[in-house]
């Protein structure tokens, strides 16, 4: 149990001009790294479905789980359990998130930065491990809630 606060390094990119994201490296499972958008606009995590090899269905209304973009259509998602998502010394088990495609986001970050995403860190990980993002020492911070 990570009781003390974790500082992780993040990276701000400009993906368009005065367009920002910040990235953070992640590992899946103990095993698959990948790089995610730290997201506070997101209600739920979420990882690119092609991304994430190992996890459990949750049993779910349909009706439970609305996932839409921007433009307010409509995407396919699933909810799923993952054994752990990790950064740096911050270990973070049984999670459940959002599997979606994020070939679009992809193909914008390929254009843009020659990069590729496998998720969105969203607020529901971020107010449950009392994230605070530094903007001028490039750190998330992340520590347990009791």
């Amino acid at each position: 149990m990570n009781s003390t606060p974790v500082h992780i390094p993040i990276e701000i990119i400009e993906l368009e001009t005065q367009s920002f994201h910040l990235l953070v490296k992640c590992t899946i499972n103990g095993e698959q790294q990948g790089e995610m958008v730290i997201d506070t606009g997101a209600s739920k995590t979420v990882f690119d479905k092609n991304f994430v090899s190992n996890y459990q269905h949750k049993n779910q209304d349909k009706d439970d789980l609305q996932s839409c973009g921007l433009g307010g259509e409509d995407i396919v998602s699933d909810l799923v359990e993952i054994e752990s998502l990790g950064f740096g010394d911050f270990i973070s088990e049984k999670l459940n998130v959002v599997l979606i495609d994020l070939d679009q986001i992809n193909n914008m970050y390929e254009k843009h930065c020659q990069r590729q995403i496998c998720g969105l860190l969203g607020s529901d990980f971020l107010l449950q491990n009392s994230a605070i993002i530094d903007y001028q020492k490039s750190i998330l911070i992340l520590s347990k809630n009791p």
